[in-house]
Order: structure tokens, then sequence, then C-alpha cells
């Protein structure tokens, strides 16, 4: 062999892997989607309705109950529809303020969780 017919081989060689390259990236699924939540606004909301019906002096005992009986209902909701987002949206679901900075790929999930807790 001559350095023609080494130079022919490389070239083949060189474009085959770059075709694969190409291939591959033309055909893989794209990576996942994140999705964020402001778990801490949607908690401070509720913490402000509960104490303003708490601390109010007009408020009557049974509706400090029914407020006390919301709170625990919202403890037992809020775990269900973090998780339910998260197969709704295909997406992984991180709290908004683990993400630096937020792109196209990064959907804000916060309204639907809040649909979801009844706010």
């Amino acid at each position: 062999m001559n350095a023609r017919h080494w130079l022919l081989i490389l070239v083949a060689n060189s474009a085959l892997v770059l075709g694969g390259i190409g291939l591959y990236d033309w055909l893989r699924a794209p990576g996942p989607a994140l999705g964020v939540v402001d778990l801490a606004a949607v908690y401070r909301e509720k913490e402000a309705a509960f104490a303003k019906v708490v601390g109010s002096d007009q408020a009557s005992e049974d509706e400090r109950n029914r407020a006390m009986a919301a709170a625990q209902a919202f403890a037992k909701v809020l775990p269900a529809a973090l998780e339910s987002l998260s197969e709704e949206c295909g997406c992984v679901v991180l709290m908004g303020n683990a993400v630096a900075s937020r792109t196209a790929q990064v959907i804000d999930l916060t309204p639907r969780l809040r649909a979801k807790v009844g706010m």
C-alpha cells in the first residue's frame, strides 16, 4: 500500500465516524425536561391565609377549627400533588431556587401546583 491508499482509508474512516456521530445526535431522544415549583411561595400563601383566620380576634372557634382542618388537608394533598406534576409533564420537578438559569426547557409548574392544592 502506498500513501494514497492510506489517505483514502483515513478519509473513509473519518467520514464514517463523523457520520455515525451525526446520526446518533439526530436520532437520540432529547434530554429530560425540567419543571420547577416555587414551593416556598405556595407555603407562604397558605400560611398567610391560615394565620389570617387563626390570628383574627373576630374568628369563631368553628372557623379556627376549619382552618386547622384545611391546613392538615393541605399537608396531605401537597406530596401527592407534587408527584402527579412529575407524571403529568413527564419531567423532573425541582425546587425553583435549585435552577440557576431558566431556559425554554424549564417549565414553571407553580400555577398548576396551586390549582392542584385548591389555591
